[in-house]
């Protein structure tokens, strides 16, 4: 039997993956965006436990390809117990590929180039990082515990080492009034980060999440909807990469698309953009917290990957 002992949660692409619980909660819990795991303390999984879990998946004759350790940022682990993690995988399902976790810009940045060479060497690969914005203000504000230029830096390195990872954003998170502004400085960063895949994310302001006191305290006005869409339209148009996929299907998102870039790039901004007629000029111009509590109509269009 497998040892889960948090929440348990997942990118959507990895549907497929093997799931071993390597830590529980968020090393940092900070963000003023997030309540994900407010109840849930930080802890390494006990390593007789990881290894327990994929000895069972190998005696089992596992059809896995992929293994993605689950917990808040797996990636916080020391470099030995992740390299001991990835020997252990290699030992036990010879049949797996790639390692996957979610991974925050401190913790890529607390491992030396070697380390991450090391890790890729062992199939660490598609790290899903939370990303969120590069405007420095922003992260400041919202407690991310890094600075744009730190995020450059982590990349540059992941990129180095041979490691592909995701990259998350939330639109809308700077506030009223700065949509383009945002848009503009990630795709700053991104072009030059040049990811393997882009998670694009409507701002939520989620009940017992810092953010929605300072919203009620108003420090922190959220965008409207029609900013919103209008932010990730030009963010789009913003973006000059050579091979990424755009995600931007989740529940949240007011419009939903994906595609390959650059080739998709130009039809999924007029797609954003067409969005906009989808909805009346009311909610257009209501805040998106609002809208995401009264649940308002989504397009779904696009491309699969």
């Amino acid at each position: 039997m497998m040892h889960y002992r948090g929440k348990v949660f997942r990118p959507p692409f990895e549907e497929r993956s093997l799931l071993i619980e390597a830590t529980v909660g968020c090393s940092r819990d900070k963000c003023a965006f997030c309540s994900l795991y407010h109840d849930t303390p930080f802890s390494p999984s006990p390593m007789e436990d990881i290894e327990s879990d994929i000895r069972f998946i190998g005696r089992n004759r596992s059809l896995f390809k992929r293994v993605f350790l689950v917990g808040g940022d797996p990636f916080a682990l020391p470099y030995n117990r992740l390299r001991r993690i990835g020997e252990l995988v290699r030992e036990h399902i010879p049949r797996i590929e790639t390692i996957g976790c979610y991974a925050s810009v401190r913790n890529i940045l607390a491992k030396t180039p070697e380390q991450l060479s090391s890790l890729a060497s062992l199939g660490y690969s598609g790290l899903n990082i939370g990303f969120e914005t590069g405007l420095d203000d922003v992260l400041a504000f919202m407690d991310k515990g890094n600075t744009a230029d730190e995020a450059r830096e982590a990349f540059a390195r992941l990129n180095e080492a041979g490691i592909p990872f995701t990259l998350n954003l939330v639109t809308g998170l700077a506030g009223a009034g700065r949509g383009l502004e945002n848009a503009l400085a990630n795709a700053s960063v991104i072009n030059e980060a040049r990811p393997q895949l882009i998670i694009v994310t409507a701002l939520n302001v989620w009940p017992g999440s810092r953010l929605y006191d300072l919203v009620e305290a108003g420090e922190f006005t959220p965008p409207t909807l029609r900013e919103v869409i209008e932010e990730e339209a030009a963010f789009l148009r913003a973006t000059d990469l050579s091979d990424t996929f755009f995600f931007g299907m989740h529940e949240l998102n007011p419009v939903r698309v994906n595609g390959n870039l650059p080739q998709d790039r130009d039809f999924l901004a007029r797609e954003v953009e067409a969005g906009i007629a989808r909805f009346p000029e009311h909610q257009l111009d209501a805040p998106i917290r609002q809208i995401a509590r009264e649940g308002a109509p989504v397009r779904r269009t696009g491309r699969t990957m």
